[in-house]
Protein backbone atom coordinates (compact mmCIF):
# COMPACT_ATOMS: atom_id res chain seq x y z
CA UNK A 1 0.00 0.00 0.00
CA UNK A 2 1.31 3.81 -1.15
CA UNK A 3 1.44 5.91 1.82
CA UNK A 4 0.51 9.20 0.90
CA UNK A 5 1.93 12.29 3.06
CA UNK A 6 -0.05 14.49 4.98
CA UNK A 7 -1.26 17.29 2.01
CA UNK A 8 0.50 20.47 1.94
CA UNK A 9 -0.01 23.65 -0.55
CA UNK A 10 2.21 26.40 -0.04
CA UNK A 11 1.89 29.48 -1.54
CA UNK A 12 5.06 30.13 -4.04
CA UNK A 13 6.48 33.88 -4.65
CA UNK A 14 8.34 35.56 -7.91
CA UNK A 15 5.85 33.35 -10.01
CA UNK A 16 4.11 34.91 -13.17
CA UNK A 17 0.25 34.80 -12.60
CA UNK A 18 -0.60 38.17 -15.05
CA UNK A 19 -1.77 36.13 -17.97
CA UNK A 20 -4.10 33.79 -15.80
CA UNK A 21 -5.68 36.91 -14.69
CA UNK A 22 -6.55 38.35 -17.68
CA UNK A 23 -10.08 39.81 -19.15
CA UNK A 24 -11.36 40.16 -15.34
CA UNK A 25 -12.85 43.34 -14.45
CA UNK A 26 -16.57 44.64 -14.08
CA UNK A 27 -18.33 44.76 -17.31
CA UNK A 28 -17.03 45.27 -20.86
CA UNK A 29 -19.07 46.57 -24.33
CA UNK A 30 -19.17 44.06 -26.73
CA UNK A 31 -20.55 43.87 -30.17
CA UNK A 32 -21.64 40.30 -31.95
CA UNK A 33 -22.87 39.47 -35.61
CA UNK A 34 -25.62 37.05 -35.65
CA UNK A 35 -26.36 35.84 -39.32
CA UNK A 36 -29.61 33.56 -40.36
CA UNK A 37 -28.54 30.05 -40.60
CA UNK A 38 -29.68 29.59 -43.93
CA UNK A 39 -29.84 31.47 -47.26
CA UNK A 40 -32.85 29.28 -48.24
CA UNK A 41 -35.70 27.16 -46.64
CA UNK A 42 -38.07 24.47 -47.97
CA UNK A 43 -41.67 23.84 -46.42
CA UNK A 44 -44.07 21.25 -47.04
CA UNK A 45 -46.76 19.12 -45.47
CA UNK A 46 -45.44 16.36 -43.54
CA UNK A 47 -49.43 14.64 -42.70
CA UNK A 48 -49.67 11.32 -44.87
CA UNK A 49 -51.87 12.17 -47.71
CA UNK A 50 -54.83 10.01 -49.20
CA UNK A 51 -53.95 8.16 -52.78
CA UNK A 52 -54.23 10.02 -55.49
CA UNK A 53 -53.14 13.68 -53.35
CA UNK A 54 -49.76 15.08 -53.14
CA UNK A 55 -48.05 18.80 -51.86
CA UNK A 56 -45.61 20.96 -54.21
CA UNK A 57 -43.13 22.21 -51.89
CA UNK A 58 -42.31 25.98 -51.35
CA UNK A 59 -38.67 26.76 -51.34
CA UNK A 60 -37.74 30.46 -50.57
CA UNK A 61 -34.53 33.13 -50.31
CA UNK A 62 -34.21 34.75 -47.28
CA UNK A 63 -35.53 38.26 -48.07
CA UNK A 64 -35.76 40.29 -44.65
CA UNK A 65 -35.07 40.03 -40.85
CA UNK A 66 -36.68 41.58 -37.81
CA UNK A 67 -36.69 41.77 -33.96
CA UNK A 68 -39.91 40.47 -32.23
CA UNK A 69 -41.13 39.30 -29.02
CA UNK A 70 -41.65 36.07 -28.24
CA UNK A 71 -43.56 35.57 -24.65
CA UNK A 72 -42.13 38.82 -23.61
CA UNK A 73 -39.22 37.84 -24.36
CA UNK A 74 -36.85 38.97 -28.06
CA UNK A 75 -36.37 36.90 -30.76
CA UNK A 76 -34.73 37.18 -33.45
CA UNK A 77 -36.61 36.52 -36.97
CA UNK A 78 -35.33 35.33 -40.29
CA UNK A 79 -38.08 35.48 -42.90
CA UNK A 80 -38.62 33.32 -46.08
CA UNK A 81 -41.80 34.49 -47.57
CA UNK A 82 -44.09 31.89 -48.35
CA UNK A 83 -42.11 29.29 -47.09
CA UNK A 84 -41.78 30.59 -43.34
CA UNK A 85 -39.76 31.85 -40.88
CA UNK A 86 -37.27 30.75 -38.39
CA UNK A 87 -36.23 32.51 -35.15
CA UNK A 88 -34.27 32.05 -31.81
CA UNK A 89 -34.17 34.20 -28.55
CA UNK A 90 -31.68 37.21 -28.32
CA UNK A 91 -28.72 36.80 -25.94
CA UNK A 92 -29.34 37.60 -22.60
CA UNK A 93 -28.15 41.47 -22.14
CA UNK A 94 -27.95 42.15 -25.97
CA UNK A 95 -29.65 45.02 -27.69
CA UNK A 96 -29.95 43.71 -31.00
CA UNK A 97 -30.77 45.07 -34.62
CA UNK A 98 -31.86 43.70 -37.78
CA UNK A 99 -29.76 43.78 -41.23
CA UNK A 100 -29.73 42.32 -44.27
CA UNK A 101 -28.96 38.88 -43.39
CA UNK A 102 -28.80 38.67 -39.77
CA UNK A 103 -28.51 40.93 -36.60
CA UNK A 104 -26.19 43.08 -34.83
CA UNK A 105 -26.49 42.70 -31.34
CA UNK A 106 -24.25 44.48 -28.66
CA UNK A 107 -24.23 45.42 -24.79
CA UNK A 108 -22.81 45.24 -22.01
CA UNK A 109 -21.66 41.69 -21.04
CA UNK A 110 -20.44 41.22 -17.52
CA UNK A 111 -16.97 39.42 -16.74
CA UNK A 112 -15.75 36.75 -14.58
CA UNK A 113 -14.49 37.56 -11.40
CA UNK A 114 -11.50 36.12 -9.63
CA UNK A 115 -11.98 33.79 -6.91
CA UNK A 116 -8.75 32.79 -5.79
CA UNK A 117 -5.14 33.14 -7.55
CA UNK A 118 -1.98 32.96 -6.35
CA UNK A 119 1.08 30.39 -6.72
CA UNK A 120 1.62 26.90 -5.47
CA UNK A 121 5.00 25.03 -4.98
CA UNK A 122 3.55 21.48 -4.69
CA UNK A 123 6.06 18.73 -3.81
CA UNK A 124 5.37 15.10 -5.30
CA UNK A 125 2.72 13.15 -3.67
CA UNK A 126 1.73 16.40 -2.66
CA UNK A 127 -2.14 17.60 -2.95
CA UNK A 128 -3.76 21.07 -4.25
CA UNK A 129 -6.58 22.97 -3.84
CA UNK A 130 -7.28 25.22 -6.39
CA UNK A 131 -10.03 26.75 -5.35
CA UNK A 132 -9.07 28.30 -1.53
CA UNK A 133 -5.00 26.93 -1.53
CA UNK A 134 -5.30 25.57 1.72
CA UNK A 135 -4.49 22.42 2.46
CA UNK A 136 -7.73 20.38 3.34
CA UNK A 137 -7.56 17.00 1.51
CA UNK A 138 -10.88 16.94 1.17
CA UNK A 139 -11.15 19.56 -1.06
CA UNK A 140 -8.00 18.94 -3.08
CA UNK A 141 -8.73 19.16 -6.73
CA UNK A 142 -5.16 17.53 -7.91
CA UNK A 143 -2.82 14.71 -6.57
CA UNK A 144 0.85 14.64 -7.38
CA UNK A 145 1.10 10.92 -8.27
CA UNK A 146 4.70 8.98 -8.43
CA UNK A 147 4.03 5.71 -9.23
CA UNK A 148 8.08 5.25 -9.74
CA UNK A 149 10.62 8.08 -9.75
CA UNK A 150 9.85 8.40 -13.85
CA UNK A 151 6.32 7.86 -14.19
CA UNK A 152 4.95 11.05 -12.28
CA UNK A 153 1.02 11.65 -12.87
CA UNK A 154 -1.41 15.10 -11.75
CA UNK A 155 -4.44 13.22 -11.10
CA UNK A 156 -7.70 15.12 -10.04
CA UNK A 157 -9.50 14.52 -6.96
CA UNK A 158 -13.10 15.02 -5.21
CA UNK A 159 -14.62 14.83 -8.47
CA UNK A 160 -12.15 17.60 -9.94
CA UNK A 161 -11.76 17.26 -13.91
CA UNK A 162 -9.45 18.04 -16.15
CA UNK A 163 -9.02 19.35 -19.74
CA UNK A 164 -5.44 19.56 -21.42
CA UNK A 165 -6.79 20.97 -24.68
CA UNK A 166 -3.47 22.35 -26.44
CA UNK A 167 -2.15 23.94 -23.62
CA UNK A 168 -2.64 27.05 -24.57
CA UNK A 169 -3.88 30.37 -22.11
CA UNK A 170 -7.62 29.78 -22.69
CA UNK A 171 -9.11 31.82 -19.79
CA UNK A 172 -12.30 31.78 -18.36
CA UNK A 173 -14.06 31.82 -21.63
CA UNK A 174 -11.83 29.20 -22.81
CA UNK A 175 -12.03 26.64 -20.30
CA UNK A 176 -15.95 26.70 -19.56
CA UNK A 177 -16.39 25.58 -22.89
CA UNK A 178 -13.47 22.96 -22.79
CA UNK A 179 -14.29 19.32 -23.02
CA UNK A 180 -13.63 17.39 -19.23
CA UNK A 181 -11.96 14.51 -18.05
CA UNK A 182 -11.33 12.83 -14.93
CA UNK A 183 -8.71 11.24 -16.40
CA UNK A 184 -5.09 11.69 -14.51
CA UNK A 185 -2.39 13.61 -16.80
CA UNK A 186 1.11 12.02 -17.43
CA UNK A 187 3.30 14.74 -16.21
CA UNK A 188 5.54 14.85 -19.90
CA UNK A 189 2.71 16.15 -21.34
CA UNK A 190 2.36 19.09 -19.00
CA UNK A 191 5.61 20.83 -19.59
CA UNK A 192 6.75 24.06 -18.33
CA UNK A 193 4.90 26.71 -20.16
CA UNK A 194 1.79 24.80 -20.34
CA UNK A 195 -1.90 25.73 -19.15
CA UNK A 196 -4.56 23.38 -17.82
CA UNK A 197 -7.83 23.95 -17.29
CA UNK A 198 -9.51 22.44 -14.09
CA UNK A 199 -13.28 22.14 -13.03
CA UNK A 200 -12.90 22.40 -9.40
CA UNK A 201 -14.33 20.35 -6.36
CA UNK A 202 -16.52 23.14 -5.58
CA UNK A 203 -17.71 23.41 -9.18
CA UNK A 204 -15.54 26.20 -10.05
CA UNK A 205 -13.60 26.83 -13.80
CA UNK A 206 -10.02 27.24 -12.75
CA UNK A 207 -6.88 27.24 -14.62
CA UNK A 208 -3.27 26.69 -13.62
CA UNK A 209 0.01 27.21 -15.49
CA UNK A 210 3.10 25.12 -14.94
CA UNK A 211 6.02 27.94 -14.06
CA UNK A 212 8.41 24.93 -13.59
CA UNK A 213 9.77 21.42 -13.05
CA UNK A 214 12.83 20.44 -10.69
CA UNK A 215 15.16 18.24 -11.61
CA UNK A 216 15.82 15.17 -9.68
CA UNK A 217 13.61 12.87 -7.81
CA UNK A 218 11.49 13.62 -5.89
CA UNK A 219 10.03 16.19 -7.72
CA UNK A 220 8.22 19.82 -6.57
CA UNK A 221 6.27 21.70 -8.95
CA UNK A 222 5.54 25.42 -9.21
CA UNK A 223 1.98 26.50 -10.48
CA UNK A 224 0.16 29.61 -10.97
CA UNK A 225 -3.26 29.37 -11.16
CA UNK A 226 -6.78 31.28 -11.46
CA UNK A 227 -10.39 30.61 -10.49
CA UNK A 228 -13.35 31.99 -11.32
CA UNK A 229 -16.41 32.55 -9.51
Amino acid sequence: MKLIPKPFVKAAVALTFGALASGLGAQSVSAATIACPLSQIRREITTPLPTGWWNTPIVSNLQSTRVIAVGGRKALQCRYGGAGAIQRYAPAGQTCTATASGFTCTGATPRPQTFSTGGISLRQTYLADFDRNSAASSAADLWFEAETSTLLYLVPRNGAQFALGNRSNRGYAGCAAARYSAGRLSLSDVPVGAYVCVKTSEGRISQFRMNAISAGSPKTLQLGYTTWR
